[in-house]
């Protein structure tokens, strides 16, 4: 066994503070949103003092800005959503902008002409979406609530939306993280490597920092929508080579909402397998949840909660070739002549076949004989392909969402959400990423367990200085486990030289050059049990037609994995000693 416990010192990173114009985005891939824009005239001059009331569709929250001498306005850090955007100053009638969605991380541009006028009369505009996004540089797409809840997801993995993005392509199995990754497969986009992404959810991380992945795979019902932000995202994101996804979930409403759902499959209408017979391999599936969500103080306090399930148990046929009883006695009567390694002749060279081609029992391995009696008999006739199974994988995973919004009068915001998720996994034959061929009885489980919190704090000083604190913690645990774990072989027969951690115990692997399929257990089994924690502090400042923004990041991990490369021993057998 090998364990690596490893503490990485702390990590901060002072952003570098950048000037922009306000068609430009500086306030970074969270999941906060902008609007921002002018008031002018109709003879095109700037109103100076013109109050911009916006107002969320969905919470009754408001944000009061007053623009500048130049016309300028802003409103940095708010929650993604609709929203009703109103302009209005004296002697001018109020102009209206209704329908204006706010997307993950992107900036929204809304100017007002106001028109002199009765000060009761009041001009609405539905607002329709840009066709070209012009505030920033940023290559990029949002993936809106639309599309995650509408279009159809086997398996209901979010991330699966990512290949409706360009450059985007689900990334080649076979690393070891992918094939351990119970929360999707991982995609390359624009050339980079799966493992080079990061993943944010409600503005702080989720990535598993062991295997490069997502850590938790969320509940379509609980998400609002995300973002992939290919290149030139904020320096504050800047940790890994390829793109920065964030999502961000649900929050409640001024209306009670609640859903429940399951989705049912079963062999019924499967096709049989032709290597079945007439037996059709049974498969149950059943993939359920619901939300609920709503006010405990209209206006000021929300909550949210989703939770999903998924239990499934499949079927899988494999074939295999087994040692017949003869064999495993030593009788290879019929088969390819096998010589006794411990004769032969000095000046030829050529060893003695075994008389009728029978190893003595006398010569077997105690230990030998004592591992095939694990190992299933053929249930066919030949040498090879002689073993058909169908053994049954199962899948169980459970998930709970929970989150509470709350706004501290006027001037702060602030929620937190909590996620869990356990994930289950029994694989009879192995993983076919790691050209792994496993005998029935030594399969291996695979566990992910995670738990994420995250706080989000937004204090308003005044309309243009805001200040967003963020905080989250991320425990990632477990990995592979094996069938036969606490089967202490060894001790048993009395094989030496392997380990005698009763959490790595078992049986050894055997490669028998292709004569038969592997035997054992696989020769590895990682885990990991790592701990993080991260803080964001972000200040955005609004002067005329410039945005500044300017904050620190930390971050902390407690890294703490586990390997156990050819812990139970490992044995090839090959003919270069028993040929003539």
């Amino acid at each position: 066994m090998r364990r690596i416990p490893l503490k990485t010192p702390v990590a901060i990173c002072i952003l570098a503070t950048g000037v922009f114009l306000f068609g430009q985005s500086a306030f970074g891939q969270n999941t906060a949103a902008e609007i921002a824009g002018t008031v002018t005239g109709q003879d095109q001059l700037p109103l100076a003092g013109a109050f911009v009331t916006i107002t969320s569709v969905s919470t009754g929250q408001e944000r009061r800005i007053e623009s500048d001498t130049q016309g300028h306005y802003a409103a940095p850090s708010l929650p993604v959503g609709e929203y009703r955007v109103r302009a209005e100053l004296t002697d001018f009638r109020p102009e209206i902008r209704t329908g204006v969605v706010l997307r993950v991380a992107e900036q929204t541009k809304i100017d007002f002409v106001l028109t002199l006028g009765d000060l009761r009369q009041e001009i609405t505009v539905l607002e329709a979406a840009p066709q070209l996004r012009t505030a920033s540089a940023e290559v990029g797409e949002v993936i809106d609530n639309k599309r995650v809840v509408n279009l159809p997801l086997n398996g209901r993995r979010f991330t699966d939306l990512m290949l409706l993005s360009d450059n985007v392509v689900a990334e080649p199995r076979g690393t070891r993280g992918a094939a351990l990754s119970q929360t999707g497969s991982t995609v390359a986009i624009a050339g980079q490597r799966g493992g080079h992404n990061m993943y944010f959810l409600d503005g702080v991380s989720i990535t598993d920092q062991y295997f490069n992945n997502l850590g938790v795979s969320l509940s379509i019902d609980a998400i609002q929508e995300f973002n992939v932000q290919k290149s030139i995202y904020p320096a504050e994101f800047g940790a890994k080579a390829s793109a920065a996804i964030s999502a961000a979930t649900k929050s409640g409403t001024n209306d009670w909402h609640g859903s429940a759902y399951e989705f049912f499959r079963n062999s019924a209408l499967d096709a049989r397998n032709y290597f079945n017979g007439s037996t059709k391999p049974p498969l149950r599936q059943n993939q359920f949840g619901g939300t609920f969500g709503g006010p405990l103080r209209r206006n000021k306090t929300f909550f949210f909660a989703a939770g999903e399930a998924l239990r499934e148990r499949r079927s899988l046929t494999g074939t295999f070739s087994m040692p017949p009883s003869a064999v495993r006695a030593g009788d290879f009567a019929g088969l390819t002549p096998i010589y006794d390694p411990l004769s032969g002749d000095a000046a030829t060279g050529l060893r003695t076949a075994f008389t009728g081609n029978r190893i003595p029992v006398t010569r077997l391995d105690p230990i030998a004989l004592a591992f095939l009696q694990k190992v299933p008999l053929p249930n066919l006739s030949g040498n090879v392909q002689n073993l058909s199974v169908a053994p049954v994988s199962s899948n169980d995973n459970s998930q709970f969402t929970g989150r509470l919004d709350h706004q501290w009068g006027s001037n702060d915001n602030m929620f937190v959400r909590y996620t869990h998720s356990n994930s289950n996994t029994f694989r009879p034959f192995g993983s076919s990423d790691l050209n792994e061929t496993l005998v029935p009885g030594f399969g291996t489980y695979i566990n992910t367990f995670t738990r994420n919190l995250a706080v989000n704090h937004t204090h308003i000083f005044s309309p243009t200085l805001i200040h967003e604190l963020r905080f989250g913690v991320l425990r990632v645990s477990g990995g592979q486990r094996l069938q036969n774990e606490g089967v202490d072989f060894a001790h048993a027969t009395g094989l030496t030289g392997v380990t005698t951690d009763p959490l790595k115990t078992g049986y050894p692997a055997f490669n028998l050059s292709g004569a038969y399929s592997s035997l054992g257990d696989p020769a590895r089994a990682v885990s990991r049990d790592n701990l993080s924690f991260d803080l964001f502090s972000n200040t955005s400042w609004v002067h005329g037609s410039h945005t500044v923004k300017f904050g620190g990041y930390f971050f902390r991990l407690h890294f703490n994995p586990s390997d156990s490369p050819n812990a139970r021993g490992a044995f090839t057998f090959t003919p270069r000693y028993t040929s003539s």
